[in-house]
């Protein structure tokens, strides 16, 4: 059975990438004004992001899979092992990677590539 695998790479959104003056404060205002404030706005509690292109690639092949009924995997590079993020290197790819059987799709694919991409597969 065809798989779908849509590689992406999630990041995490640390105090210092939202932050300013203002929303650091200073270490002596008191627990829950400015210092926490800049935090709780921007909802930073450890949850993962992906980028606009990634969320994207996400969406499409969902809904790819809605029509053709073809299951597919997420693949998060940041929490992946050593072999992948080396093919990975070695093969010069950037996320998003669609991946159908030994075919790679890099950046947002067309219907017609992944339709191209499954036909290939099943006729191995």
């Amino acid at each position: 059975m065809t798989r779908i695998k849509v590689y992406i790479k999630t990041f995490e959104i640390s105090p210092l990438d939202v932050s300013n003056v203002l929303t650091l404060g200073h270490a002596c205002d008191s627990p829950g004004e400015r210092i926490s404030a800049g935090m709780k706005h921007v909802g930073i509690d450890g949850n993962a992001c992906v980028s606009d292109e990634d969320r994207k690639a996400i969406d499409f092949v969902d809904q790819f899979s809605k029509e053709t009924g073809l299951d597919y995997e997420i693949i998060d590079l940041t929490k992946a092992g050593l072999m992948t993020k080396l093919k990975f290197v070695m093969k010069g790819w950037k996320v998003p990677v669609i991946r159908v059987g030994n075919d790679a799709i890099m950046g947002l694919p067309t219907k017609e590539q992944l339709e191209s991409a499954i036909r290939r597969q099943q006729a191995c």
